[in-house]
């Protein structure tokens, strides 16, 4: 039960607007819509909320989050309460670039970034975002590393990178970034095809292979420092991958630990930012302190919900040796496929199921 666990991080959703246009980007249904965000007097008594719940991590994202006209006010803010809290950015580094601009946000009390990279160069930033944002990165790279703040480059790999993201990852290296994440891209659209066929359209173990094949590069540009962040099952890896990962997999998500809140940009509670239309009550409506939260957790739509999104796509799961590391995998995976597909694609591949 959530109430007896504590929060340890809240992500909040201040705005959808955004100046790039991923195209892997989990909340295209949103509509990057410039006034959809949350009012600056309602962003504080989140951070009240959070401040009672003891929650030790701030995340402002969005969309981008360094568009929110009242940013600066938001950090300050979050530092000035008396349970002390750590803001920290998921952003595209754009806005970064100015020094002033990023000074500024560091001195207000960011003390974590994560600057999401695009690509290896300008050409591949516009074919991936619609702008060649990668000079940008690289000066806003370059600039916190010059202010010392904790920061790390993030990166979402796909079948059109894979191949070549060590580039950028160097470049982003020689400007000052010490420490790496990599998400394997995850399809938040229901897809035309289901099963076998969306599996072939989108074959995981080609995208986790030609991973592989450049860990000994990866190593020797970051100096070790790198890690995958959680989405596939650990099943989509053979017994040999797991052991090349080792130590680099990150945690199961908050959904499975319950440790973590998640405020869209109308301060509705989300499972996680993956699930953007599963509202589960809304802050100031459905509950506005964290006594009322305690309860609202209790029953629906919240309880069920997070029951649903928790289930485990097979009984298999519950008898596996990596279960307490996967939990089944982040639940978006197995939006477009089932198990038993999934199972079935993987041997028809030349894997052995039960080789991980």
């Amino acid at each position: 039960m959530l109430n007896k666990v504590d929060i340890n991080q809240c992500i909040i959703t201040i705005t959808r607007n955004c100046n790039l246009r991923c195209d892997f980007c989990y909340a295209k249904k949103t509509g990057y819509i410039e006034n959809d965000l949350i009012e600056y007097d309602n962003t504080r008594k989140i951070v009240d909320f959070c401040s009672d719940a003891k929650v030790n991590f701030i995340v402002l994202t969005g969309g981008e989050p360094t568009l929110y006209p009242n940013i600066m006010e938001v950090i300050k803010y979050i530092k000035s309460r008396t349970h002390k809290m750590m803001p920290t950015i998921a952003t595209n580094g754009i806005k970064l670039a100015d020094f002033s601009y990023c000074k500024e946000i560091i001195d207000k009390g960011v003390g974590y970034v994560d600057i999401s990279l695009k690509g290896r160069n300008g050409k591949e930033c516009y074919e991936t975002v619609g702008q060649d944002c990668f000079s940008q990165q690289m000066k806003a790279i370059h600039n916190l590393s010059a202010l010392h703040v904790e920061f790390t480059c993030s990166m979402v790999l796909t079948h059109d990178n894979v191949n070549t993201f060590c580039e950028g990852i160097k470049s982003a290296y020689d400007n000052g970034a010490r420490q790496f994440s990599f998400t394997f891209a995850l399809d938040n659209e229901k897809s035309d095809v289901r099963d076998f066929k969306y599996l072939e359209e989108n074959n995981p173990f080609t995208l986790i292979d030609t991973f592989i094949s450049q860990i000994d590069k990866l190593n020797m540009i970051t100096r070790g420092e790198w890690w995958v962040e959680y989405s596939f099952p650990m099943c989509v890896y053979t017994k040999k991958q797991l052991s090349l990962l080792e130590g680099r997999l990150a945690a199961p998500c908050h959904i499975f630990k319950r440790n973590s809140i998640t405020f869209d940009s109308k301060m509705n509670l989300l499972p996680c930012s993956m699930h953007i239309e599963s509202k589960m009550g809304q802050f100031g409506v459905d509950f506005s302190s964290y006594e009322e939260f305690k309860e609202l957790i209790e029953r629906a739509p919240y309880k069920p919900t997070m029951d649903s999104i928790s289930e485990l796509p097979s009984s298999y799961c519950s008898s596996c040796k990596h279960f307490r590391s996967c939990y089944g995998g982040c639940s978006i995976f197995w939006k477009n496929c089932s198990f038993e597909a999934f199972k079935e694609f993987k041997e028809h591949n030349g894997y052995n199921f039960t080789d991980f």
